[in-house]
C-alpha cells in the first residue's frame, strides 16, 4: 500500500469510514460517493454520472410535464430520442473529450507565482 492510500486510510478513519471505504475510493473503474456525515448507505452505491442523470430527469419531466423514470430518460438520452444541453457520451466515457490547446502566449510567471 502506498504512502497515499495510507494517509488517506488515517484522515478518512477519523471521519469514522471503515478502511473498506476508503479503499473502495481508490478502485479506478468506478467513483464511489462518500456522504459528508461519513454514513455509509446500505443500498447500492451510484456513481456521479447517474446521480447527474438522475437529476436531469427530474428536470426533464417537470419542464416538459412528463414522468419519465429513470431508466426510460436515461435510454430516450442514450438512443437520442431526448436531446440533451451536455455531452452525455462523454459523460459516460463513450467519448474523449475534447482537447483545448494551450496558448503559447500564455503568461505563466504569475500563475507560478501565486501558486496557482
Amino acid at each position: 500500500m502506498n504512502d497515499a492510500k495510507k494517509s488517506a486510510i488515517a484522515k478518512l478513519a477519523k471521519m469514522g469510514l471503515t478502511e473498506e471505504e476508503v479503499l473502495a475510493l481508490f478502485e479506478e473503474e468506478e467513483e464511489t460517493i462518500v456522504a459528508e456525515d461519513g454514513e455509509s448507505s446500505g443500498g447500492e452505491s451510484k456513481s456521479w454520472q447517474q446521480l447527474v442523470m438522475e437529476e436531469h430527469v427530474g428536470y426533464y419531466n417537470k419542464r416538459y410535464n412528463t414522468n419519465l423514470t429513470f431508466d426510460e430518460y436515461y435510454e430516450g438520452v442514450v438512443n437520442e430520442e431526448i436531446e440533451v444541453h451536455y455531452n452525455w457520451k462523454q459523460m459516460l466515457g463513450l467519448e474523449e473529450p475534447a482537447v483545448i490547446p494551450v496558448d503559447p502566449d500564455v503568461k505563466t510567471e504569475k500563475f507560478i507565482k501565486n501558486g496557482n
